[in-house]
């Protein structure tokens, strides 16, 4: 898993950065390292038509693919050493962003792709922020994602283990991203130096609002509590019993009661109620539905809430998006019918999995 890694480049330094990663995780996995430029096409602002359809063959195509060409081969050659010894390939392709980097994710079996995402007021740029939320929604293969003004993934130290956030609401859906984030772990950092979290956030219905705030029930908040915190203990045995991480990985869990789920993960993260600030997380993975459209809009989405806000590194899963070989269908059947989520309760109390 994570040998085939995919880096879209977008001319722009924060984004090679993603190259330094994806070389780390390249040779721990005995993997190997596709860059690639898309040229946008057309260019933005111009309606297609058939006078905007591409010819490889004319002028503007070849200086394209030139200048496309010598960018990428002063890439690869600046981050030569981090990248020396190990297989890369550089691809050129023409296209709308998004979709073309999809096309070729799947054309190459990809199975990480590193993305670095951008203040979305860059309108003059090639929108990578915003093909970030895309491939939240359309992504065929898992997403590593960095913020351009955020820290990359660090290297972990004795005394200062690699600590990876998952968040979890009872779903199957949730516990998708379980298996590939403990992956991506273990060839990121040795297993003593490794620490995840796995975190619930209850969202306690109110029984009634004071000033235009909600009152929680603390009768109930409790009882929700209990049951998320029952709940993680199984998925840590089950962590354990199944062999998914070395036993030398710290493994703990926590729950907070909060009805901002998207805030109450990148609080929890940042550790602002931490009494020491350098216990903050310096991964959160977690999966989404990869919803679009209506319901998108109706439902909202954890994942590109977190992508909009957290300058964190995101590594995020969509149910189904993995290649196959990971698990048979009957395989997957027959776990979603073991582990069944918490059903919501007549208080309307449920799981925030609609949300990712």
């Amino acid at each position: 898993m994570f040998r085939r890694i995919l880096v879209p480049l977008d001319g722009t330094p924060a984004a090679e950065r993603a190259l330094l990663i994806a070389a780390h995780l390249a040779r721990a996995a005995q993997g190997s390292v596709t860059v690639l430029r898309v040229i946008e096409w057309p260019p933005p602002g111009v309606l297609a038509d058939s006078s905007t359809l591409f010819d490889p063959s004319s002028s503007l195509a070849e200086h394209e693919i030139a200048r496309a060409t010598r960018y990428l081969n002063e890439t690869v050659q600046n981050y030569a050493q981090a990248l020396e010894h190990l297989p890369v390939e550089q691809e050129v392709a023409f296209g709308p962003p998004a979709s073309t980097v999809f096309s070729a994710a799947r054309l190459e079996q990809t199975d990480l792709i590193i993305l670095c995402t951008h203040a979305a007021s860059r309108l003059k740029r090639w929108l990578v922020g915003s093909m970030a939320q895309q491939a939240v929604r359309r992504s065929p293969a898992p997403l590593l994602v960095f913020h351009e003004q955020g820290p990359l993934l660090p290297f972990p130290r004795p005394g200062r283990p690699l600590r990876l956030l998952l968040p979890l609401d009872g779903s199957l859906t949730a516990e998708a991203a379980l298996k590939p984030a403990l992956r991506l772990l273990a060839l990121l950092a040795p297993p003593e130096l490794s620490l995840v979290q796995l975190l619930s956030v209850v969202d306690v219905p109110g029984y009634g609002t004071l000033g235009g705030m909600r009152i929680p029930d603390p009768g109930l908040r409790e009882q929700l509590q209990e049951e998320a915190r029952s709940y993680l203990e199984g998925v840590m045995q089950r962590v354990r019993q199944e062999q998914l991480a070395d036993p030398a990985v710290t493994i703990t869990s926590a729950v907070i009661a909060r009805s901002n789920v998207p805030g109450a993960i990148l609080k929890h993260a940042a550790a602002e109620d931490a009494q020491d600030p350098a216990q903050h997380f310096d991964l959160i993975a977690l999966a989404t539905h990869g919803r679009s459209g209506l319901a998108r809009l109706l439902l909202g989405s954890v994942a590109e809430q977190l992508l909009a806000s957290s300058k964190l590194p995101l590594f995020i899963v969509r149910p189904g998006m993995l290649h196959e070989g990971e698990g048979s269908a009957e395989e997957s059947a027959g776990q979603a019918e073991e582990r069944k989520p918490p059903a919501a309760d007549e208080s309307g109390a449920a799981g925030w999995t609609g949300l990712l």
